[in-house]
């Protein structure tokens, strides 16, 4: 499947995730807390431990689909928001995440280094493994947008940059990209929640605790 593709397809799942967290939102208007600033957990710091799945390729010499876990711990740093008349704060987040991509069992076979052997020929000593199994650690820095919806509910989004290494135990491939991701909350309590969070490079599913 192509980047291409792949793009709409992502929006289309973000969007639709956000529009059924919005809708239940709707759900006991006495509840909802949108309109009322201030009106959300009193927390100074978010731990999320998740888990993680990359429908789609990695950055770098990594290929198929992905399986993980990782951390995020996000800062409250502007509890007011930005935005007076509703009720929305502003959080920097910071996450480590693991993945293990499957590969897609192509191997191309390239010798990626010769070393010399008698009479002046070379010999291959090791070949490349692209479409093998690879690993990825990802470091992200991230802006968390939260708006506290219903006493059951809050979403946020979450532009930042991600810094990720990758084929790890062959031969590591280091990078940055930028991400977007989009996310929701449902408040088992005031501050322990299941936190689902869509964007590249995975998704994630975790628990949230706001202390």
């Amino acid at each position: 499947m192509t980047s291409q593709l792949r793009a709409p397809r992502l929006l289309a799942a973000a969007l639709s995730f956000a529009a059924l967290t919005v809708g239940w939102a709707g759900v006991g208007e006495a509840q909802m807390t949108i309109k009322r600033p201030g009106d959300r957990p009193d927390y100074k710091v978010e731990l999320e431990p998740h888990l993680l799945f990359a429908p789609f390729e990695p950055l770098g010499p990594g290929v198929g689909t992905g399986v993980g876990a990782g951390f995020r711990a996000t800062i409250d740093i502007v509890p007011d928001g930005f935005i007076k008349r509703i009720n929305d704060s502003v959080g920097l987040g910071f996450g480590i995440d693991g993945l293990h991509y499957a590969g897609n069992g192509n191997y191309r076979g390239d010798c990626r280094r010769f070393e010399n052997g008698p009479a002046g020929t070379r010999i291959c000593t090791e070949v490349d493994a692209y479409g093998d199994a690879s690993n990825y650690v990802f470091g992200s820095v991230v802006m968390q947008w939260n708006f506290w919806l219903h006493r059951r509910w809050s979403v946020f989004g979450e532009p930042g940059l991600s810094f990720y290494l990758g084929d790890l135990g062959r031969d590591p491939y280091p990078g940055v990209s930028p991400v977007v991701f989009i996310g929701g909350r449902f408040h088992f309590t005031e501050n322990v929640t299941l936190t689902m969070r869509l964007g590249y490079p995975a998704f994630s599913l975790g628990v949230s605790f706001l202390l």
